[in-house]
C-alpha cells in the first residue's frame, strides 16, 4: 500500500483520492487508536467537499466509540486551539490548505494541539491497511455536541496581543477561505483600519487560488498601492500561514516575516530557542544572535518542528513558507497570531514595512528543482554526500552544505519525483554560483545512475 499520509496529513482530489469511505476509515481508525473512547474536536474548511468528508469522518469516530465536538467551519489554528481549550483527546481538521478547490485533506491533532507525529500516523495507516479498526457495541456509540471555538479563540488571542500603538491601514486578503471568519475582525479589534479583499467565504475561491504566491497576490499588491495602505496581509486556505506585502505592493519572503515576528515576540526573553528547518534563511541566525539565543534546525515540515519542540523545548518555531508556531500559545502554525504579532511589531517600530525589513541583513535565495525518479532518490543522496564530503555538511534532511558566505541545500521531495536545489548567499551572484554547483552535481550523479 502506498503511504497514505504525506508530509502532513492525508490529501487528494475529493471523491477521487479522498472519498467519504476513506474519511470514515480515518475516523474509525483514529477512534480505535484512541482506545475507542475520548472526545475529538472536528472542524472543516469551506471547500465544497468539506462538509461531506466531515460527516463521514464523524461517523467513523462515533462508530468507534468517541464523542465528537463539532466546531463547524473554522480555520486550522482555531481547531488546534479548541483541542486544548475544550480538553479533547485529539482533533481533526478537514482541509487541503493551499491546494486548488478540487482538493481536500484530513489532518489529525494530538491532545496538546500539535500535529500527529509521523510514527503515530503510520499506526493509523496500518489500522486502515489491515482493517483492524473496532466498532463498539450499540450502547457505546459516541455522541455529538456543537461548540463555538472562534469566540474563545479571539478572546484568548486579544488577551495576549494588545491594541496597536498607532493606527495602521491594512489590506487583508483571506482568499475567500476560513481566515475570513476571524482575521478581519481581529485586525479591527486591534485598532487597524481594515480593507477586506476576498473575504467572502466561497469554496470555489473566485478571488484567487488559496496558495499565497506572488502570482496569486497581484490583486492584493495592487490594492495596497491603490489605497495607500501601510501593509498588505494574505493567508492561505486554512489560515495557518501569513504572507506580508509591503507598502510598495512587493511580497515579502516568508523567512523575513518570520524573522521580524521573532524579534518582536521574543524581545526580552533570556536565551530564546528558535526551531526552524534546514531550508530557512540564515537571517534567523542573525535574529538569534541579536536576541542572545540559539537556532535549532530540523527536517522540513511542521510535524518535524513540533517534534523538536515537544522533545527539547523551544520559544518559537517557523518555516520559510510563512508558517509560525508560538509554543506558549499553540503547537500548530498560526497565521492569525502571526498577523497579530506582525502588525504589533510594525506599529511599535514607527517604520514603514520596507524600513522595518531593512533592519535585517539581506540574503539572496534561488530555488530550483530537477526531475528524479523516486526509486533513485536514496542512491542520488548517497552519491551527493560523497561528492561533497570535503565540505561542512548537515544531513538532517537531504544535504545542506554550508559555506562562509552562504549555503546550498539538495533535498529529495517527499511528495514528487524531484530533487530540490536551494541556495542562499550574501550576494545574488554567489547564490547563482551555488545553485549552479548544486544543479551540476545533481545532473552528473543522475547521469551516472542512468537517469
Amino acid at each position: 500500500m502506498p503511504r497514505l499520509f504525506g508530509t502532513f496529513g492525508v490529501r487528494g482530489i475529493a471523491n477521487v483520492d479522498l472519498t467519504p469511505e476513506l474519511a470514515f476509515e480515518l475516523g474509525i481508525s483514529l477512534a480505535t487508536y484512541l482506545g475507542n473512547r475520548g472526545k475529538v474536536a472536528v472542524g472543516y474548511d469551506n471547500r465544497t467537499s468539506s462538509e461531506m468528508l466531515e460527516n463521514a469522518c464523524v461517523s467513523g469516530l462515533l462508530s468507534g466509540g468517541c464523542d465528537v465536538l463539532r466546531l463547524g467551519m473554522v480555520p486550522t489554528p482555531v481547531l488546534s486551539f479548541a483541542v486544548t481549550h475544550f480538553d479533547c483527546s485529539a482533533g481533526v481538521i478537514i482541509t487541503a490548505s493551499h491546494n486548488p478547490p478540487q482538493w481536500n485533506g484530513i489532518k489529525f491533532w494530538k491532545e496538546d494541539g500539535g500535529s500527529f507525529p509521523h510514527t503515530e500516523e503510520f499506526e493509523i495507516e496500518r489500522l486502515i491497511e489491515e482493517k483492524r479498526w473496532r466498532m463498539v457495541e450499540w450502547q457505546r456509540v459516541g455522541r455529538t455536541q456543537r461548540a463555538d471555538a472562534i469566540s474563545p479563540y479571539l478572546e484568548a488571542l486579544l488577551e495576549r496581543v494588545p491594541p496597536v500603538s498607532r493606527e495602521l491601514k491594512v489590506v487583508i486578503d483571506c482568499a475567500n477561505a476560513t481566515g475570513s471568519l476571524v482575521t478581519p475582525l481581529l485586525l479591527r479589534k486591534l485598532g487597524c483600519k481594515v480593507i477586506s479583499l476576498n473575504c467572502q467565504v466561497d469554496g470555489t475561491f473566485p478571488g484567487r487560488m488559496p496558495e499565497p504566491t506572488p502570482e496569486n497576490l497581484q490583486g492584493l499588491s495592487s490594492a495596497v498601492r491603490t489605497y495607500g495602505a501601510d501593509v498588505g496581509l494574505a493567508q492561505d486556505g486554512d489560515a495557518d500561514r501569513a504572507v506580508v506585502v509591503n507598502e510598495r505592493g512587493e511580497v515579502m519572503v516568508g523567512d523575513r516575516t518570520f524573522a521580524l515576528v521573532a524579534l518582536h515576540y521574543l524581545k526580552g526573553r533570556v536565551s530564546p530557542k528558535i526551531v526552524t528547518t534546514v531550508a530557512t534563511s540564515s537571517v534567523i541566525d542573525e535574529v538569534a544572535r541579536r536576541l542572545g539565543g540559539t537556532v535549532v534546525r530540523t527536517r522540513v515540515g511542521e510535524p518535524e518542528i513540533v517534534a523538536e519542540i515537544r522533545a527539547r523545548g523551544g520559544d518559537l518555531g517557523g518555516e520559510e513558507n510563512g508558517g509560525t508556531i508560538f509554543p506558549a500559545w499553540s503547537l500548530a502554525r498560526d497565521g492569525i497570531m502571526t498577523i497579530a504579532q506582525f502588525v504589533s511589531a510594525l506599529a511599535e517600530s514607527g517604520l514603514k514595512v520596507t524600513e522595518l525589513d531593512a533592519t535585517l541583513p539581506r540574503f539572496y535565495q534561488i530555488k530550483k528543482k530537477v526531475e528524479c525518479p523516486n526509486e533513485l532518490k536514496v542512491r542520488v543522496l548517497e552519491k551527493l554526500r560523497e561528492e561533497f564530503s570535503g565540505y561542512r555538511l548537515n544531513t538532517i534532511d537531504g544535504l545542506r552544505i554550508d559555506f562562509p558566505d552562504g549555503w546550498l541545500l539538495l533535498r529529495p521531495s517527499g511528495t514528487e519525483p524531484i530533487f530540490r536545489c536551494f541556495s542562499e548567499a550574501t550576494t545574488q551572484e554567489r547564490a547563482r554560483e551555488l545553485v549552479e554547483m548544486g544543479l551540476s552535481k545533481l545532473r552528473e550523479v543522475l547521469k551516472s545512475l542512468g537517469a
